[in-house]
């Protein structure tokens, strides 16, 4: 799985030359290892888009509010992402916790909430560079996957993003993101009541250049992009490279 996150970035015509892009240079087979997630306002063109040209390309939300029996202003809840034809959406993104104070009470209402609606999740965890630096990450990211306790989420898939890397061009190393990959799938057997891997992506300044490698760790079971998803031949030429190197685990 590929995610492209677009972030609050993109217009109408950038979302239709984006997917028309997509059609033009990714295989069928390509487009299906895919998710788009394009700014909540352009995900009704992004789907029409998408039927018109019958690709195989999955729509993604960036976000959800959890509770529909309270209506919120400027809020959209799960069966409005069902309505647009969403199939995935993100929750937990360290943006989302940290400008929008969303903790662990308010995710895991979003969890269930998705997970009614049968929406794919794309659980977002990772550490800052402080709590890194003080050896600190195993417990970060147990706190946060402490929002899945007591879910049973079938469709579930967890984005590790540690936020130090996140649009700052760092990297981890190979062995860091494996052993942290690795971790993330114990904890979730151990603690969450999973009885087999979920799977794991990464995310954090993937580009060209480094996509390949990261994606050919066996931990590492997909790619969540940000600012290199923007460009569609460059979105498109890092599925390609991926594919050709025949790395996918299908769960």
């Amino acid at each position: 799985m590929i995610i492209a996150n677009w972030k609050m970035n993109g217009n109408r015509a950038q979302v239709i030359e984006w997917l028309d892009c997509l059609q033009k240079y990714l295989t069928l087979s390509e487009q299906s290892e895919c998710i788009f997630c394009p700014p909540l306002i352009y995900m009704d063109i992004a789907q029409e888009q998408i039927s018109l040209n019958k690709m195989k390309i999955t729509l993604g939300s960036q976000n959800l509010d959890y509770d529909s029996k309270h209506p919120k202003t400027g809020g959209i809840d799960a069966s409005m992402l069902n309505d647009l034809g969403c199939k995935s959406v993100i929750i937990g993104h360290s943006e989302r916790r940290l400008y929008f104070s969303e903790n662990n009470s308010i995710l895991s209402k979003k969890l269930v909430s998705a997970s009614k609606n049968n929406i794919d999740i794309v659980f977002c965890i990772g550490e800052t560079e402080a709590e890194k630096d003080k050896g600190l990450c195993h417990e970060v990211l147990r706190e946060q996957l402490k929002a899945l306790s007591g879910l049973q989420i079938k469709k579930l898939f967890i984005a590790y993003e540690p936020v130090w890397a996140i649009g700052t061009g760092k990297i981890p190393s190979m062995k860091y993101i494996e052993e942290i990959h690795h971790f993330i799938k114990d904890e979730l057997k151990c603690s969450h009541y999973y009885n087999s891997d979920r799977p794991v992506l990464y995310g954090g300044s993937v580009n060209f250049d480094n996509a390949s490698e990261i994606s050919n760790l066996d931990s590492v079971n997909g790619l969540l992009v940000g600012g290199a998803s923007l460009n569609p031949r460059n979105f498109s030429d890092i599925v390609k490279k991926i594919g050709q190197n025949n790395i996918w685990k299908i769960y």
